[in-house]
């Protein structure tokens, strides 16, 4: 894998439940960003966690998953996003990852028309936007990547069920566990 350049991350919270990394993003302007990792529920006997990430509110202590910043640093952040995945495994070794666009919602469509610019006529660009970035990445480095890590695609559909990870596939979430 070609590697970028990441940002440094701080630890800001760590419990049972939840693990929150700082960083600043310097693009443009400086932006404190959060990666996330929160627990959803138990899955095959593994505890699973969602990953979020966003920019970070400090004055309400939450992450916002919906905002594009445009800082013109896309790739450092992803990176820095995706650097903290082998960290949360070392430290939480039977846990999966859960990864779904906040963009990936049903409601997601009907909240982006009233303000969107792109003035999409068949159906919304910017729905499943930020799964289809992690499913790039999974996609291109999938042959190493599979070497430590499992992969599970959520189907889209009616009949919607995880079922394995097939590059160039279309997901509306990945299942990621990290193998023994």
């Amino acid at each position: 894998m070609k590697e970028v350049s990441a940002y440094s991350t701080e630890l800001l919270k760590s419990n049972t439940r939840k693990l929150r990394y700082l960083f600043e993003s310097t693009g443009e302007k400086p932006i404190i960003k959060a990666i996330e990792y929160t627990y959803i529920r138990k899955i095959a006997g593994r505890t699973v966690y969602n990953l979020g990430f966003g920019d970070f509110d400090r004055e309400n202590g939450v992450v916002l998953d919906q905002v594009n910043s445009n800082n013109g640093d896309m790739y450092r952040v992803f990176s820095t996003v995706l650097n903290t995945v082998p960290r949360f495994f070392k430290e939480n070794e039977e846990a999966a990852i859960w990864v779904q666009g906040s963009d990936s919602t049903l409601e997601f469509e009907t909240i982006c028309l009233p303000n969107c610019k792109k003035r999409c006529k068949n159906g919304c660009k910017n729905f499943n936007r930020r799964i289809r970035a992690y499913q790039y990445f999974v996609d291109k480095n999938f042959v190493e990547l599979s070497k430590e890590y499992l992969f599970f695609g959520l189907s889209n559909g009616e009949n919607q069920d995880f079922v394995q990870y097939i590059p160039r596939n279309e997901y509306i979430g990945i299942l990621i566990f990290k193998k023994k």
